[in-house]
């Protein structure tokens, strides 16, 4: 096998680096695969540029992706070399190296792993995997709303949820899970990405570039809402739903802290999570990750019901890691999934 190369965080805020790195041999319940697709997260960038986790450096990020099995490890039985898989670091996977997603052979946890059928590219697997996750976390472990049927839609239960940035790659998955479940969803878009969105199924879309107050008056116009989701983390919507609630107070779930959380008025709770970790890693919703990892995942996959956002494939390999980061800091991603290629050379 070829070497492999990994893009390094040596230390906090700094740029990644790309260089040689060890070549990772698999153990019980692990397998090795050639990586062919990153899938970005936001919170990535996050990660590197605010330091939102205590992580060991050298540190080698991102949370999921997509390749071909290589090798496994002792007691594998799902997979074999050769099949096509989407991978998420959750768990133990998380804070170790040898799992991270910006290297050519990253390792990966069988119990993290989905198999994808022929009709499923990489990319639509790994962009959707953690990112549903969330959805799943944010809204039926935390939220309380209740879960969708698989490939189906459930009849309205006369209940509406706000969900803001439709059109991110965690807001787009939200508002077409909760509206399969039954809910009668409102969420924000830009008139650009706006066909996207509609393919979501929401009630209404309210476009997010128009002035601050002409926003806040359609957003409150089509309340009252059960549920409230911030599906991007930044501080303008943390002020913004602050402004929405701090008449009458209340409650909304989001996806980061911001530095603007503390001017939060008091008689508003913003709470988050790191909703992936609460699906997988906890004993008490072991239930919910079985129906979402070996049902609702895959059989969404395979009909085509559930699908990620447009592709946008930063060319270059690992020396674009930066490049895709640096995009999402600078408010540059709308309307797509963005990843990098690590087999791919920059010319």
């Amino acid at each position: 096998m070829e070497e492999n190369r990994a893009a390094l965080l040596k230390s906090p805020r700094a740029p990644v680096e790309v260089e040689q790195v060890e070549k990772w041999v698999p153990g019980a319940g692990e397998v090795l695969v050639r990586n062919e697709a990153i899938a970005f997260n936001p919170i990535e960038a996050k990660i590197q540029k605010w330091e939102m986790f205590q992580i060991e450096y050298p540190a080698i990020l991102g949370y999921t992706f997509g390749g071909t099995v290589v090798s496994v490890g002792p007691n594998v039985n799902s997979v074999k070399v050769g099949n096509r898989v989407a991978v998420a670091c959750w768990g133990p996977a998380a804070v170790d190296k040898r799992f991270g997603a910006y290297q050519k052979y990253p390792l990966a946890l069988e119990e993290n792993i989905v198999k994808l059928d022929s009709q499923t590219s990489l990319e639509e697997g790994s962009g959707v995997m953690a990112n549903l996750a969330t959805v799943v976390a944010a809204l039926s472990i935390c939220m309380k709303l209740g879960y969708p049927p698989i490939n189906d839609r459930a009849p309205k239960n006369g209940k509406r949820i706000f969900i803001y940035s439709g059109s991110s790659s965690v807001g787009g998955l939200a508002v077409q899970y909760a509206t399969d479940a039954g809910y009668e969803v409102v969420t924000t878009s830009s008139t650009a990405n706006w066909d996207l969105v509609q393919r979501r199924g929401p009630s209404y879309i309210i476009d997010h570039t128009t002035p601050k107050d002409q926003l806040l008056e359609s957003i409150k116009t089509n309340g009252p809402y059960n549920g409230i989701f911030d599906a991007i983390g930044s501080s303008e919507v943390t002020e913004l739903l602050g402004d929405l609630l701090a008449e009458d107070g209340g409650l909304f779930w989001s996806t980061s802290p911001t530095p603007a959380d503390p001017r939060l008025p008091k008689n508003v709770k913003k709470e988050w999570a790191g909703y992936s970790d609460l699906l997988v890693s906890r004993d008490e919703n072991k239930d919910a990750k079985v129906w979402y990892l070996q049902e609702y995942l895959p059989k969404g996959l395979s009909s085509g019901r559930i699908f990620s956002n447009p592709s946008y494939v930063f060319p270059g390999g690992l020396e674009s890691v930066q490049d895709a980061l640096d995009a999402f800091m600078a408010g540059k991603v709308s309307g797509k999934k963005v990843f990098v290629n690590p087999q791919d050379q920059r010319h």
